[in-house]
């Protein structure tokens, strides 16, 4: 059928999104009536990148379907639809053909250009690159005002949260040439003003003032002279968690009604140093309510526990005020709750329903339903994910045993005790609990992840001073060690491991004639039994270069410990018997020379729940040492009593504080056999003080190690080692980053401890001081390196050479375990 070019049919474009239809264009135009027509055919022009059939399954002008000619709205929609797809810059339907009954279209597209590249101009190059890694611009897809849209939003997000008001974007395209259909799409961006908080303000709050809520308004924070670190600027996720703080707040002071009514953000000009300011004024308005008391606490279905019991759990009294927070923890979330009381008694199925009623107009009615049910019965006990570490060494760690009541405590206790082995890591030990209703049964399933290998290799250098010079260490520590399989067949891929057993092999030298190399293995569960037995060999050598100085020392040990069920089964004890030699030339300090030889025997008493060995939340240890060398024939004697105690308690969060106390004493059961040996000197790190290995060296932070610079007593203007110490400790840290890679702990303490000549000279207030900062650096391979830099507040007395000076820092490197 000839075309009938003439016969424009319609023309439509959009300005400012609005659908504007141009006139059509006939012959004569008003010689038409609408009619109904059917769509003969359909075809498309000026598509290069996108399917015809696309185009025309979009325009919904179906072949054989019926339109209304002129008139209607069908070509409107079809144009309307091919807009919405963001792939047509303009869109132009014409009529090609038209009989009585048939009609026929020709639909022409002009394409949206397509993405080249982008540029981002007007910001520094770390932000470019920051902002590459955000936005999502993929070469080839078509520039859409939807995706200009998306990127502009991401941009400015970017830019809010590090506190940029008032961000301007312009987008533009350029040509690239010899590249068709493809533009260089640019961004050219104008951050605006970094604005910081200047002011909070709190409307509606009565009944506390408004610097009291701006510390719990946190992490949002305010601006003020004195807070030079950072910038006060304001971001959305912290200003709603802020929110909720603050809501919390009221909450736990019995307003469980406040809300916050409305908030607002904006900026206004405040007094600068030299001129005004924009800033921020953040204003938030609350609601209080009233302040809430409880009046009565009513309990209704229990048997196993009195009223006065679970009120005693509940942590409430008549007259208190109510603490939202508090009641849902006592009731069922925390360790002491209510829920818990019944779980650690098998009640697994316990339920509490709590009805909290207002009465007056500021007293609350607390009553619980207690529904009891039956006792639960542990049924089948699992674990996975140990990929490393095998069955029989997680089995014999679990402290749920199938037929035995269920117990929260014990699962709580069995996921600390996996956490401590050093194979798993502790956040990833996760307990299914799988409760069956109707046979009062429950399956447990513990989700373990050994993936991080416990082994670790440790290295480490220093400079020890002009008289020890160079300092160098290096140990291996196999922890999840294997002696059965080191002699099977495939058994070294690469280490043989999966027993729990320890093997360590250590060697340290210095520049200046220093030696040391040790052996060490431990086996945790002898013959199938909770019974440690380990074995320990050193040798240590001091010769320095151009002296007669020789100190030698060999030392052997055999340990066996046992866990203790009384007084309770935190407790653990050990045996050890020892034996070293000494030999002792040309030696320059207050010790004879000539060998000697001590058999040791001693005893420790240990009661250690602490959660983590590296960087404990909570828990406490405590250590009490009897060690003797008895008067024996041939050898030399004293005894030894040493104690220590460390407490740890979160305080927010992560954030934990630490207290230790540490006190030690030496005596002797005759005086013609006694020494110097096994006495006492304070300062430095055990790093430093393995060269003085004739002494028993107490680690401080601040203080330098070593014969001539610790803390010790002078006897007749030379150093001696004393006959007690003590040592006290206070330190706050926080996990900073605490993943699988990698845990770094910042923390900052302060330091306190002395040596002593004897009882007489004995004052546990008479310390050297020190505070500081530091940070503890734990990575698989290298184990714990710990960094402290520590302010001296007292000087140490160093005879013939110069004196530990007080009101200098000391930077102190170590490796291991501070606890």
């Amino acid at each position: 059928m000839k075309r009938l070019l003439f016969a424009t049919l319609l023309t439509f474009g959009f300005t400012s999104h609005l659908l504007q239809a141009q006139d059509i264009e006939l012959t004569d135009p008003t010689t038409l009536t609408p009619a109904e027509y059917q769509i003969m055919e359909v075809t498309v022009e000026g598509n290069k990148n996108t399917r015809e059939q696309f185009i025309k399954n979009a325009s919904t002008l179906v072949e054989g379907s019926s339109i209304t000619y002129p008139g209607g709205d069908k070509l409107t929609r079809a144009i309307s639809r091919l807009y919405r797809s963001g792939l047509f810059s303009d869109i132009k339907i014409f009529v090609t053909d038209r009989t009585s009954t048939g009609i026929s279209f020709l639909i022409k597209v002009e394409e949206q250009a397509r993405i080249l590249e982008y540029k981002l101009k007007g910001i520094k190059r770390s932000e470019r690159r920051d902002l590459e890694d955000l936005l999502v611009l993929t070469p080839g897809t078509v520039i859409t005002e939807s995706a200009i849209g998306q990127a502009k939003n991401t941009i400015r997000r970017f830019y809010e949260d590090k506190g940029y008001w008032y961000t301007e974007i312009e987008t533009s395209t350029k040509e690239v040439e010899g590249v068709e259909d493809r533009v260089r799409l640019i961004f050219d961006i104008k951050p605006g003003e970094r604005l910081e908080v200047k002011d909070i303000v709190f409307k509606g709050a009565d009944e506390f003032k408004d610097r009291k809520l701006r510390r719990q308004i946190k992490p949002l924070k305010e601006d003020a002279w004195w807070k030079i670190f950072g910038k006060k600027v304001f971001k959305e996720e912290e200003f709603e968690e802020g929110k909720e703080s603050v809501l919390t707040f009221y909450r736990e002071n019995g307003f469980t009604d406040a809300r916050i009514l409305k908030d607002s953000v904006y900026t206004y000009e405040h007094d600068g140093l030299f001129k005004d300011k924009t800033g921020l004024k953040v204003v938030v308005t609350i609601e209080e309510g009233p302040q809430y008391k409880v009046r009565d606490i009513t309990w209704d279905g229990n048997t196993v526990y009195s009223n006065e019991t679970l009120t005693q759990v509940l942590g409430f009294e008549k007259g208190d005020i109510f603490n939202q927070n508090k009641f849902e923890e006592n009731y069922s979330f925390g360790e002491s709750s209510v829920s818990s009381l019944y779980q650690n008694n098998g009640y697994l199925f316990f339920q509490a329903v709590p009805n909290v009623t207002k009465v007056a107009e500021d007293s609350l009615d607390i009553h619980f339903d207690i529904y009891e049910d039956e006792i639960a019965n542990i049924r089948h006990v699992s674990f996975s994910g140990n990929t490393r570490t095998h069955d029989d060494v997680v089995r014999r760690t679990l402290r749920t045993t199938p037929g035995n009541r269920y117990s929260r405590d014990a699962v709580i206790r069995t996921i600390r005790e996996l956490g401590t082995l050093g194979f798993f890591d502790p956040q990833n030990i996760q307990p299914d609990i799988l409760p069956n209703r109707e046979d009062k049964t429950v399956d447990i399933n513990y989700r373990l992840d050994d993936s991080q290998s416990t082994s670790n290799f440790e290295f480490s250098g220093g400079y020890g001073g002009p008289s020890i010079g160079v300092i160098l260490s290096a140990r291996v520590n196999f922890n999840n060690f294997s002696l059965k399989r080191a002699f099977e067949d495939g058994g070294w891929t690469p280490i043989p491991s999966g027993d729990g057993q320890k093997l360590s092999l250590g060697v340290q030298v210095t520049g200046t004639g220093y030696q040391s190399y040790s052996f060490g293995f431990q086996e945790p569960w002898f013959k199938g039994k909770p019974t440690s037995v380990g074995v320990n060999v050193s040798y240590n050598l001091l010769n320095y270069r151009g002296s007669t100085e020789r100190n030698e020392l060999f030392s052997s040990s055999v340990s066996m410990g046992k866990r203790l069920k009384w007084p309770d089964d935190y407790f653990s004890t050990q045996s050890i018997i020892g034996y070293q030699l000494y030999n002792i030339e040309g030696n320059s300090s207050f010790l004879a020379d000539g060998t000697s030889s001590l058999l040791t025997f001693e005893q420790v008493l240990e009661r250690n729940s602490v959660d983590n060995p590296i960087s404990p939340m909570t828990g406490s240890k405590f250590t009490l040492s009897f060690e003797a060398a008895p008067p024996l024939p041939g050898f030399s004697e004293y005894y030894k009593l040493t104690s220590a105690y460390q407490h740890h308690v979160p305080i927010v969060e992560k954030l934990v504080l630490t207290s230790q106390v540490q006190y030690g004493y030496i005596g002797y059961f005759t005086d013609d056999k006694r020494s110097e040996l096994n006495k006492f000197l304070v300062g430095g790190t055990q790093l430093q003080q393995r060269q003085s290995f004739l002494y028993d060296n107490i680690d401080l932070r601040g203080y330098p190690g070593g014969t001539t610079t610790s803390i010790s007593p002078i006897v007749d203007g030379q150093k001696v080692a004393g006959t007690m110490y003590s040592k006290y400790s206070l330190e706050m840290r926080y996990p900073a980053v605490s993943n699988e890679q990698v845990q770094i702990i910042p923390y900052v303490f302060t330091d306190a401890g002395n040596s002593y000549l004897d009882f007489n000279d004995f004052d546990p207030f008479r310390v050297k001081r020190s505070a500081g900062l530091g940070v503890r650096l734990y990575l698989p391979v290298l184990g714990l390196v710990d960094l402290s830099y520590g302010y001296r507040l007292d000087g140490v007395t160093v005879p013939n050479s110069a004196d530990v000076q007080p009101g200098n820092w000391e930077f102190l490197f170590n490796i291991g375990a501070p606890f």
